[in-house]
């Protein structure tokens, strides 16, 4: 019995040794920058809940009067997570989209995972411009197997979040619907 548990503990009990001519190596990654927390912060502010209007494109396929996006902070706010929900008559009808956005340490960059109501999963980075705007790429898979690629631009201005969606098209970024977001008191 004693020879048994000697060959368990051996193997623990050498590698709890220190190496003494060994330096201790740097852990790999990179930590959040500032402007990423401070993005998250700005959306995440008092009810967290951004409301748009959508009378300009409202329609038989599109009866909603308005968007929300609600955002929360992740674990130990070190991501932030989200979902985009439609409002018809002042009413939440449900959500079509989530979102969880978080730093890659390995990578060094920001990622972004949106999930549709309709199964359709998109992936893609964030990155910050020179003049302090947000740019996001996705690359979009339905269930049926087809493909898409997606943009937005975005940044605040007056205590409103603005954004500018894309189609990305052959790498040619096209302009489609334009937001300005409230955040709901």
């Amino acid at each position: 019995m004693l020879f048994f548990l000697f060959s368990i503990l051996l193997p623990f009990a050498l590698l709890a040794q220190e190496t003494p001519n060994q330096e201790p190596t740097e852990a790999p990654g990179h930590p959040i920058p500032q402007w990423l927390l401070d993005d998250w912060a700005a959306r995440t502010q008092g009810t967290g809940t951004w409301i748009t209007d959508n009378s300009a494109f409202k329609s038989e396929n599109e009866p909603f009067d308005a968007y929300g996006l609600q955002w929360e902070n992740g674990l130990g706010k070190k991501s932030l997570t989200g979902r985009l929900f439609c409002l018809q008559d002042g009413q939440d009808v449900g959500a079509v989209w989530q979102f969880l956005e978080y730093w890659d340490p390995a990578a060094a960059e920001v990622r972004i995972v949106q999930i549709g109501s309709d199964g359709a999963v998109g992936q893609g980075r964030i990155w910050r411009l020179d003049d302090g705007s947000v740019r996001e790429q996705q690359t979009f898979t339905r269930p049926d197997g087809a493909a898409f690629e997606s943009g937005h631009h975005s940044w605040m201005e007056d205590g409103e979040h603005h954004t500018q969606s894309f189609s990305i098209e052959n790498g040619e970024w096209v302009k489609r619907r334009f937001y300005i977001w409230r955040l709901e008191k």
